[in-house]
């Protein structure tokens, strides 16, 4: 929970396509909205049903979601909403950090590292977040519009809008959830890591679980990261899970899911003590929590959307309808195509790009100090099945001859031991900063390797590639790499980048 987890820093520093067709979906359902408070009513709760799920969602705190429940598993509400930092509900995070308010508005001490952070229920200091437009669209699918809270600073509202769809599944329910910036600050600041989104649990589902290895989606066996008995829980637990999901679920093996296919990195956990877990209920303190993460630049004018999934049920359903999804959305040869969005890309040193809208490229500007890069979104995929490596560019170096060629250096980050195990997100005490050494040195982070990209100089664009395969390292699970530019000034437009065999044509 927020009053939680920003006082040590989890989300102070450090999303493949928005889904257009969600964005689309609410701007045209809300489009008339004005930014007046939306009149819900003396009931602000508004319910999807079906035979197994009941969603509810609370126009009183910027359209949150405060009920999920599955009648397999007894009908009881499953989220926490102890304080307006829980719930599950879009959380954002850009600079400056601190974030002080156009009228000198300080936010409070202890959140002061969050910087700008809009989020859909309040703030820290009990300010409602104001839900400006809602709509029914048949019985399995509801649409809010929301000027969220500034969670560090109190009343004072984000100059952005959250637009959030909700759709009902047979055994859970989808969300579809934009941000819209209209930041009078303008500049760009860095990538931070986001929560896509939260989601808080009452104290029964306290069980997390996920697969945590380096053959995903071949039916191996799950990890129960916390349970009864086992100290674990909080801090919250950082970890790498190449199937998107997780879940948190009862004593009985039953509870809620997410998959998010944009994220293979996850914080969670369960706060309150062994003691807690599997009591309590929607206003107790004890909650159990998962956040899919993903590093994203937030301009000041983006739109941008997400799409998660929620399913209720035992690991097996959750699993198998994960399993249906990826099969669905998901390739083994990652590739990305710059068409309005960075897909979660981002940048190191001098590196910078022109900013939104992504008009069919990153528009990339560096330096020759400090040297420039950009770096790809955690993934998965198994280097034998993508030996090639494919870049779509131009990249014009001042004072480039004709026909003068350089390189770009690909630098390649492989599943590693660390990666099998789950690490606390920072250190409360020196037993804990002791432990968390000792459990480093026991499961290492793997080298990685470099593989140079000739590339023209001049301005030529081409499609340019390296066979992988030349490379002994280049084998097993890999799960990330970067793109080191060239230590001296210019610009680089990359329409395309892809991981692929020889002779597949791209999409």
């Amino acid at each position: 929970m927020k009053r939680f987890s920003a006082l040590f820093g989890i989300l102070s520093r450090p999303v493949t396509a928005g889904c257009a067709a969600a964005v689309l979906l609410s701007a045209a359902l809300l489009s008339a909205a004005e930014p007046a408070a939306y009149d819900y009513g003396d009931e602000p709760m508004r319910y999807l049903k079906n035979d197994r799920v009941t969603l509810g969602i609370d126009l009183s705190i910027g359209g949150a979601v405060t009920w999920l429940s599955d009648e397999a598993n007894g009908g009881e509400n499953m989220i926490n909403s102890s304080d307006w930092g829980r719930q599950i509900q879009l959380s954002y995070y850009s600079g400056p950090v601190p974030y002080i308010g156009p009228n000198g508005e300080q936010p409070h001490e202890a959140w002061r590292n969050l910087g700008w952070n809009p989020i859909q229920s309040g703030d820290c200091g009990n300010f409602r977040s104001k839900v400006t437009a809602f709509k029914e669209i048949g019985k399995n699918k509801m649409a809010v519009r929301t000027v969220p809270m500034l969670w560090p600073n109190q009343n004072l509202p984000a100059e952005c809008v959250f637009e959030c769809v909700y759709s009902l599944m047979p055994n859970g329910f989808v969300l579809d959830a934009t941000i819209k910036n209209a930041r009078s600050d303008t500049n760009q600041y860095p990538a931070m890591r986001q929560e896509i989104p939260a989601i808080y649990t009452n104290g029964p589902w306290y069980k997390l679980v996920t697969y945590m290895g380096d053959e995903p989606f071949k039916k191996k066996p799950v990890t129960v990261l916390i349970d009864k008995g086992d100290g674990k829980g909080w801090p919250w637990i950082n970890y790498y899970n190449p199937e998107r999901w997780s879940a948190l679920v009862d004593e009985n093996g039953m509870g809620l899911g997410v998959y998010q296919p944009e994220s293979t990195r996850t914080t969670a956990g369960f706060f309150g003590g062994d003691e807690l877990k599997g009591i309590g209920g929607a206003k107790d303190g004890q909650t159990g929590y998962i956040a899919p993460l993903s590093m994203m630049i937030l301009d000041h004018n983006i739109t941008r959307t997400y799409r998660a999934y929620f399913i209720v049920g035992s690991i097996d359903e959750i699993r198998s309808r994960v399993y249906k999804l990826a099969k669905k959305g998901l390739s083994e040869m990652p590739e990305w195509v710059f068409d309005g969005d960075r897909h979660n890309w981002i940048y190191e040193g001098s590196a910078r790009d022109g900013g939104y809208p992504i008009d069919g490229c990153l528009d990339i500007s560096f330096d020759d100090s400090p040297q420039g890069g950009i770096d790809g979104p955690e993934t998965f995929w198994e280097a034998e099945k993508a030996p090639v490596l494919e870049i779509d560019a131009e990249l014009l170096l001042d004072g480039a001859e004709p026909g003068e060629e350089t390189n770009l250096t690909a630098h390649f980050a492989p599943v590693s031991p660390r990666d099998m195990v789950d690490d606390i997100k920072w250190p409360l005490n020196p037993e804990q900063e002791k432990a968390k050494a000792e459990r480093a040195e026991k499961y290492p982070v793997l080298p990685g390797f470099s593989a140079p990209i000739p590339i023209a100089a001049d301005g030529t664009r081409g499609t340019w590639s390296v066979d992988l395969s030349r490379y002994d390292a280049y084998k097993g699970a890999m799960k990330a790499f970067t793109i080191g530019l060239p230590p001296r000034k210019g610009e680089i437009k990359i329409y395309s980048i892809r991981l692929t065999r020889p002779g597949r044509r791209a999409k």
